[in-house]
């Protein structure tokens, strides 16, 4: 302290310089790259993020203008891999109806792979159209796709909650008709009938609704996407 005192102000600066720049090692340019090198890149997944993506189903997020054939290509190839099913995002009309479509195609691309796919819907808000659709595999398939008298058909101004309803009665009906089958199970097929992004968003809202409507039954309903006709898609449902 008393050495510093009968030293001028220029020649204490210096010696605290030469003393900085020792302890910062060869040049400034490491102590700026050390910086960058711990700033995160913005658009780099971190280390959470990566986590997160390798746990659970894997999550596809489907469009009103997705290409069908590429979407049902990745369901496809999750399905082969080994891993679960994915889960499908998709929010309005159009999207939806792409998603059920991509899901139809899907089960033709696994034909040879002896894997049949089953899907739920949950809605976020069950007055909008944003679903989350959670698909699983299967080893066996329903019965062939043909038109039934049976069959309920879905137009772009049915009443979800209605064809809801008329799709839980249709169940407890088999429930009831089948004594020997297991209380949360039940094999009945509904077939539902619809064509356009309208109907078929509809027809997906009103399976959803029919969950809620069977959940205190402990019956749960899954959906299977398949085309009937040119630009026509049905869904068989079955509950399980």
């Amino acid at each position: 302290m008393v050495d510093k005192l009968s030293k001028s102000l220029e020649e204490i600066w210096e010696e605290e310089s030469e003393r900085w720049k020792r302890r910062q090692g060869p040049g400034r340019n490491v102590h700026r790259k050390s910086r960058q090198r711990n700033r995160s890149h913005p658009y780099r997944r971190t280390k959470i993020e990566e986590r997160r993506s390798t746990e659970g189903p894997k999550m596809l997020k489907v469009s009103g203008e997705s290409n069908v054939r590429s979407v049902a290509g990745g369901i496809a190839g999750v399905c082969r891999s080994g891993l679960e099913a994915p889960i499908i995002l998709a929010t309005g009309p159009a999207a939806i109806n792409q998603a059920v479509k991509a899901i139809s195609i899907a089960r033709g691309f696994l034909d040879e792979d002896h894997i049949d796919l089953r899907a739920k819907c949950e809605f976020e808000d069950i007055k909008g159209f944003k679903t989350e659709i959670k698909l699983s595999k299967a080893t066996s398939k329903p019965r062939a796709p043909k038109k039934s008298e049976d069959d309920l058909y879905v137009s772009p101004k049915s009443d979800p909650f209605k064809v809801a309803g008329a799709i839980a009665a249709r169940i407890r009906d088999s429930k009831h008709s089948s004594p020997s089958t297991a209380s949360t199970f039940s094999s009945k097929a509904v077939g539902i009938l619809a064509k356009g992004s309208a109907a078929v968003s509809i027809m997906i809202k009103s399976v959803s609704v029919a969950r809620g409507y069977l959940d205190e039954e402990n019956i749960d309903i899954l959906f299977v996407p398949t085309f009937v006709e040119k630009e026509t898609n049905s869904s068989n449902k079955g509950s399980k």
